[in-house]
């Protein structure tokens, strides 16, 4: 029989690996949820460190939220020579 122990990647062995050294941030250092979430102010997105595209809808396929997509592509240098996807500006 064989189990498996996770299937969430990297995360359970961080979490194993960091246990009682880590410290929660403040959210608006972090916003989440571009890739699933409709509802995130834009205010939060543009005040924050970092924002995660984390969900199904990622800014690179297809399906994204294009509410959230101008966030990254304005990143992508589109005349570089690896970048061969269609992606819209």
């Amino acid at each position: 029989m064989k189990t498996v122990l996770w299937k969430l990647d990297t995360l359970p062995p961080a979490l194993m690996t960091f246990y009682g050294l880590t410290h929660p941030l403040d959210k608006s250092w972090h916003v989440l949820g571009l890739g699933y979430s409709p509802s995130i102010d834009v205010s939060e997105i543009e005040n924050a460190a970092v924002i995660h595209y984390n969900g199904n809808m990622k800014p690179w396929l297809e399906l994204a939220m294009t509410k959230y997509k101008s966030y990254w592509t304005k990143y992508i240098k589109f005349d570089h020579p690896y970048i061969r996807c269609k992606l819209s500006e």
